[in-house]
């Protein structure tokens, strides 16, 4: 299974409204979610912020070999 893309991941500093396509979208503070990249960001780049990432995630089985 091919792996997302990686990059940053930012979230609205404040809770904002915008026209995308012609559609009224609500963006929540620290909700909301876009990826590094997305055309928002080049049109309200000081609206969002890089989102922290505050924890490390465990694989859920190990693989051939691995040791847990």
């Amino acid at each position: 299974m091919p792996r997302k893309s990686e990059g940053r991941v930012y979230v609205p500093k404040e809770s904002f409204s915008a026209d995308v396509d012609g559609v009224n979208v609500v963006f929540v503070r620290n909700t909301t979610r876009i990826r590094e990249g997305h055309e928002l960001l080049e049109r309200f780049p000081h609206m969002f912020e890089v989102i922290r990432v505050d924890y490390d995630v465990e694989e859920a089985t190990a693989v051939p070999g691995a040791r847990r």
